[in-house]
């Protein structure tokens, strides 16, 4: 059996090393200032390779972060094994604060740009502790991803999640979920 990719994107400071830390157990350099995942990370666990990705912002405009995206897919095509599956990770509260001010959030070109590489990706809506009305600010999110609330028919795609609380159940469980697919996939693949 080949390798089974999965990476995890986000903004930056979205929580994506700590939700690594929390899904498998990898020590991943975490902090409080941007920027502290400077390339692609890989682990290895068996057939699996986590891969976590530096965050998009403050210093990574959009357009290298796609190419970075663009290799990573690419390389799993040319290997002739299934595509990666990929993680978007959304920081909550920081993604509900740039709608509130009506700006576009970095995390919907993002989302539209796992879509346009034919990646279908779970969105770990994470720091879910940090707001309230639950319900209601993940419907406002899944709108703006261009997804019709309400969230919950997107249960196969969209998770809110707490990584610091370390909840990260159903995160785990659709993951698994996703990787055995794509497991099949490959076997389908070489057979």
């Amino acid at each position: 059996m080949k390798d089974i990719e999965v990476f995890f994107v986000g903004r930056t400071n979205a929580g994506k090393s700590t939700v690594i830390k929390e899904l498998f157990g990898l020590k991943t350099r975490t902090g409080r200032n941007p920027n502290v995942t400077r390339g692609p990370v890989r682990h290895r666990l068996g057939n699996l390779v986590v891969i976590d990705l530096p965050g998009i912002g403050f210093r990574r405009g959009l357009h290298s972060y796609r190419s970075m995206l663009r290799t990573i897919i690419e390389s799993s095509r040319d290997g002739h094994q299934p595509l990666p599956l990929g993680v978007q990770i959304i920081d909550a509260k920081s993604f509900l604060d740039l709608i509130e001010r009506h700006s576009r959030p970095l995390d919907v070109d993002l989302f539209e740009d796992l879509l346009d590489f034919e990646v279908d990706p779970i969105v770990a809506v994470n720091k879910m502790d940090k707001i309230e009305m639950h319900e209601a600010s993940l419907n406002k999110i899944v709108s703006r991803l261009g997804m019709l609330p309400p969230y919950k028919q997107w249960i196969d795609r969209v998770v809110p999640i707490s990584a610091k609380k370390h909840d990260v159940a159903e995160l785990r469980w659709l993951i698994s979920h996703r990787l055995q697919r794509l497991r099949e996939i490959g076997e389908n693949m070489t057979a």
